[in-house]
């Protein structure tokens, strides 16, 4: 299983020149595959590359290329294993900014008035200034009170990832297992499993009494530890290789998750997510992880 780096973003003939150069100059030998087509606004090209990556080359290959996509606005992801779509396995989700574009508890928050309050602690959590578990209690604590018929309302406003059906299908047609493992809400989290057709749902209960939230949950929060607790569970639950395992998200609470699956996607992620998951990708939405396992835009388009 070859290493390789896929570039995605607008990349013109001669940004491909110099990086071929700058690949060779670094002892590597590849090849090149287009996988976008003339009918995309945007460019994909993987670079296989002919030989395994050292840890220390992979480590210093991959600062170097994080550093080009800040320049560039191009993605340039690597991985250190080739995968591939037909070769189905455990794909395993962050819902909140990963699945839908919002963050449940803020959302919450508007409804009680204390949106901006809220807000600004979800965002230093997910940058991994404090700690998630602690931030959640306190967060959820202010909810107190909340009417749970809004609920049904607050999810109907969400809007959901760029992507996230294209990959949805493609990923369901191919028999692969998907599970969200959440640090939000399990009503939200199961409503969008049923939109896509998911294979289950980790998340956290809201305490619900008389029709209101009480501000407090039932069981295990879904932390950074429960998440990757959770993919090891589903990876001996579903008798999966590791080598087959994908995990997406974009905070610090997904960085274990991110790190111990064979393909780790950190989508639109925060700073200090981008430098510490391995595969970092801002450039497309969901479907981005298509390209990552090796489909041309023409597949894609023929399976939705």
């Amino acid at each position: 299983m070859s290493p390789s780096i896929t570039l995605i973003g607008r990349i013109n003939e001669a940004y491909q020149i110099t990086f071929d150069a700058w690949l060779s100059s670094q002892s590597l030998e590849f090849g090149q595959t287009r996988l976008s087509d003339d009918s995309d606004n945007f460019d994909v090209f993987r670079y296989d590359l002919s030989a395994p990556l050292s840890t220390e080359v992979a480590s210093k290959l991959k600062d170097a290329l994080l550093e080009k996509a800040n320049v560039t606005g191009i993605d340039h992801v690597l991985q250190l294993a080739t995968h591939t779509i037909e070769d189905a396995g455990l794909a395993v989700f962050d819902m909140d900014s990963t699945l839908i574009k919002a963050e449940v508890m803020d959302e919450l928050a508007v409804e009680m008035g204390i949106g901006e309050q809220i807000s600004a602690v979800t965002a230093s959590a997910m940058r991994g200034e404090i700690d998630f578990t602690e931030s959640f209690t306190q967060r959820l604590s202010l909810l107190n009170g909340l009417s749970s018929e809004v609920m049904d309302s607050v999810y109907e406003r969400i809007v959901h990832m760029d992507g996230i059906k294209v990959l949805m299908s493609a990923l369901n047609r191919f028999g692969w297992k998907t599970a969200i493992l959440s640090g939000g809400f399990t009503y939200f989290a199961d409503r969008v499993k049923a939109d896509y057709d998911m294979t289950e749902v980790h998340a956290n209960v809201l305490e619900v009494v008389d029709g209101v939230l009480t501000g407090k949950h039932i069981g295990p929060i879904v932390d950074g530890i429960r998440k990757e607790t959770l993919l090891t569970s589903l990876v001996e639950k579903y008798d999966v290789d590791w080598t087959k395992t994908i995990a997406c998200g974009d905070g610090a609470n997904d960085l274990l998750m991110l790190n111990r699956a064979s393909l780790g996607v950190a989508l639109h992620a925060k700073p200090i997510v981008r430098e510490q998951a391995p595969s970092p990708i801002s450039y497309l939405g969901l479907d981005g992880i298509l390209y990552l396992l090796g489909m041309t835009s023409k597949q894609i388009r023929d399976i939705n």
